[in-house]
């Protein structure tokens, strides 16, 4: 799947998106770590690490980010479209459109 999606590479500290920003990407980290801050942006309230998807409900739900996501030490992540799976849902199956409509509402 990842063919053709581009991937990033970013330092320590770099942001990855901001809160309040839409969520229009979701993504997979190659390398490195990804962190989620809460809203004062002291507190890591999750981490994402090598080989995790994050970000997929909050695209589905066509949400905000609720949060602010930093990098951790050298980072790759793979970049995914939204508008990319939004073009390709009608054409699933409806049990993949149910599971979609799912993962959208685990939204943080």
């Amino acid at each position: 799947m990842s063919k053709g999606f581009p991937s990033i590479l970013m330092i320590d500290g770099e942001v990855l998106f901001r809160q309040g920003t839409a969520a229009e990407h979701f993504y997979l980290i190659e390398r490195g770590k990804v962190l989620l801050l809460d809203r004062s942006g002291q507190a890591v309230l999750r981490s994402y690490e090598a080989d995790q998807v994050f970000g997929l409900p909050e695209v589905l739900a066509g949400a905000l980010w609720p949060h602010t996501a930093v990098v951790s030490g050298a980072t790759a992540i793979r970049v995914f479209p939204g508008k990319l799976l939004f073009e390709q849902i009608d054409k699933m199956p409806a049990a993949h459109q149910d599971f979609m409509n799912v993962m959208a509402k685990l939204a943080i």
